[in-house]
């Protein structure tokens, strides 16, 4: 399924406008030098970890971002988490914790942002800006309890259109996104102008030695697909709406059963339920 129109709340309640979106594509354009992780690379050190790129200038940053100063980010209205479990590799979304491995989802590029996150007394704090900013300064420790480098975006479900919103401050998931990004900077580098992928949710795994070598699943976003802002795929053409003022569709008794298939969306497919842990 391709989404009619990529969703308005995707560019009405994040990080630009739709004529900002339009000049940050336009430097990500413009800037084709990008280093990002490779699949092979092993976990590094915190310490040894590198700074996320800037692809724009401070003379463009003033120009695409309303604000360039670093605030706390708050929980998003309306958007449902996707995380995975690193123990298993299942996709989950919701509080209700639904399994979407294997699921697409549609990513707004211009969301993805860099930064961090500290975990303290069961709750976050996080300190995330655009991917056009520097990365910010790290806030300090609570205790024991030490700021980790983060990444995050928003975008949608394929299915049904339901919001998502991914954080993640481990290893794996800072690596998968930065991967995305790469390819989305390597795509526009050869000209596209489709710069939201369609992605599947996927992973892959390792022996973890710090867990007794018990497997340990990272996140992977497999692109299926390049799409424009409106969720029209590249390559093929945007569907066509049929003229209501034309002959024969004035004169052609289409029924209710037809009109009801051409403006209702297809129904989702039904959500598989987590399976409850083995007890040991």
């Amino acid at each position: 399924m391709v989404l009619n129109r990529f969703p308005s709340y995707l560019m009405e309640n994040n990080v630009f406008s739709i004529q900002e979106q339009d000049a940050a594509l336009d430097n990500i354009r413009s800037h084709v030098s990008y280093a990002y992780l490779s699949e092979t690379e092993t976990e590094l050190e915190a310490e040894d970890m590198p700074n996320f790129p800037t692809v724009m200038n401070t003379q463009d940053l003033a120009g695409a971002l309303n604000n360039s100063q670093v605030n706390e980010t708050q929980g998003l209205a309306g958007f449902s988490f996707l995380k995975m479990d690193f123990e298993s590799g299942d996709w989950l979304v919701g509080q209700a914790g639904d399994v979407v491995t294997d699921d697409e989802i549609l990513v707004n590029t211009t969301t993805i942002q860099h930064g961090w996150i500290l975990w303290s007394g069961g709750r976050p704090q996080k300190s995330l800006v655009g991917f056009t900013q520097p990365i910010p300064m790290a806030m300090d420790a609570i205790g024991e309890d030490s700021p980790a480098e983060a990444r995050s975006f928003q975008g949608a479900l394929i299915d049904d259109g339901e919001p998502i919103a991914f954080d993640t401050n481990s290893y794996g998931g800072r690596k998968g996104v930065d991967v995305l990004l790469g390819q989305i900077k390597a795509h526009s580098a050869e000209g596209s102008t489709f710069l939201y992928p369609k992605v599947k949710l996927t992973s892959e795994s390792y022996a973890n030695k710090k867990r007794g070598g018990k497997m340990t699943f990272n996140p992977v976003f497999s692109v299926v697909a390049w799409c424009d802002q409106d969720g029209n795929e590249e390559g093929e053409a945007p569907a066509q709406v049929a003229d209501q003022s034309s002959p024969s569709a004035e004169s052609e008794d289409v029924g209710p059963s037809s009109t009801a298939s051409a403006d209702e969306a297809p129904e989702p497919r039904q959500r598989r339920k987590r399976k409850a842990k083995a007890a040991t």
